[in-house]
């Protein structure tokens, strides 16, 4: 009887995570249509409130100054 129970517990186990999964699949596929109808292409690319979906973006290059060891006094 316990073998039956725990069969049917990891059954259910299973089941449950395919629908969760299934279930963020297609939310997640929506709402990507949905931003997508949102996001005018025609904004220009120095606008900091758009949203960056995918592609290449140019390095970052970030210099600094090689500052003398650090010396205790």
């Amino acid at each position: 009887m316990r073998g039956l129970t725990l069969l049917i517990a990891t059954i259910l186990t299973f089941g449950y995570g395919f629908a969760a999964q299934a279930a963020m699949t297609v939310d997640r596929a929506e709402t990507f249509r949905r931003v997508a109808r949102t996001v005018d292409a025609a904004t220009s690319p120095e606008d900091a409130n758009r949203v960056w979906y995918g592609g290449m973006l140019a390095p970052v290059t970030v210099e600094a100054q090689a500052q003398s060891k650090c010396s205790l006094t």
